[in-house]
């Protein structure tokens, strides 16, 4: 990954990261279970269709309950396995990295990125295969944050985006990330 490509990347995710902003600011301000401005913009950002009512509002009365507290990725997946008897880890992650930009989201993107195999959905063992999987990234967003490319991304950003104080280092690495396809 080199600064063009960098620059290239930050270019294409202008418009999600401006989408992001308005949604942390939001999240500050609002009760997240039922502001309907909030839920639309969360859900057009993270591309979240075709739920059942019940599913929303658990996801959001979820998150709100959860405001000031540091769940993990285990206890966010496995509480909407139980409450909605979905096995959800990408909306987990996204959940999780709203409360705590400092963790990083799953998505296919960030998946192929960091070299991260995602369970089958088949799979007897997903749950625990999902959990092993999210520590994985983690690990990976700790080293590459302290590596030469980790650091070149953070400081091309910075340098890039006037806002850049508003957003995590790792949240910096989710959007470069999100347009590099490999």
């Amino acid at each position: 990954m080199n600064e063009t490509q960098i620059i290239g990347a930050i270019n294409d995710a202008r418009k999600g990261i401006c989408q992001y902003l308005d949604i942390m600011e939001l999240f500050h301000k609002v009760d997240v279970s039922g502001n309907r401005d909030f839920q639309r913009k969360f859900n057009a950002f993270y591309r979240i269709r075709q739920r059942s009512v019940e599913w929303y509002g658990e996801y959001f009365s979820s998150m709100q309950r959860w405001k000031g507290s540091k769940p993990t990725f285990n206890d966010v997946l496995d509480h909407l396995n139980k409450s909605l008897g979905r096995y959800e880890p990408s909306f987990s992650s996204k959940l999780l990295a709203t409360l705590d930009p400092n963790y990083p989201i799953w998505d296919k993107f960030i998946l192929k990125n960091t070299q991260t195999k995602a369970p089958f959905y088949t799979s007897k063992h997903k749950m625990e295969q999902a959990k092993a999987a999210y520590e994985h990234i983690l690990i990976w967003y700790k080293q590459f944050l302290g590596s030469t490319d980790g650091k070149l991304v953070v400081s091309v950003f910075d340098r890039n985006v006037s806002e850049y104080t508003k957003i995590t280092d790792v949240k910096k690495v989710d959007f470069v990330l999100w347009q590099m396809r490999p």
